[in-house]
């Protein structure tokens, strides 16, 4: 539980910095990721499931444990997660460079 709580602290303060905006996609492919959103994707499947977790529950959509996740497009040209929590609901999540999580919600 501290080490989530210190990813997540890290993750923050590492979206700290410059103003990098990345420039639109171009033929259909997909931006490169950048600050927290390049983080979490290098994270193990253990330590990325409860990052995205943590976002689900901060958006106000009930997820006892994500219980697999996925990359996949989550609108175009941007690339995130699907997250599957054992309680029967799906989320969509962006993490953008500056670690702010976008969430998407649905029920099964």
């Amino acid at each position: 539980m501290r080490a989530m709580i210190m990813i997540v602290a890290a993750l923050g303060l590492a979206s700290c910095g410059g103003n990098d905006a990345p420039t639109a996609a171009t033929n259909n492919q997909a931006m490169p990721e950048t600050g927290a959103a390049a983080q979490v994707a290098q994270l193990d499947e253990a330590q990325r499931n409860g990052v995205l977790e943590r976002a689900i529950r901060a958006s106000g959509a009930a997820c006892p444990v994500v219980s697999e996740s996925v990359r996949t497009e989550v609108r175009k040209g941007v690339m995130g997660w699907k997250a599957q929590c054992d309680n029967g609901t799906a989320h969509l999540i962006e993490i953008t460079s500056d670690g702010t999580g976008r969430v998407t919600s649905r029920r099964d």
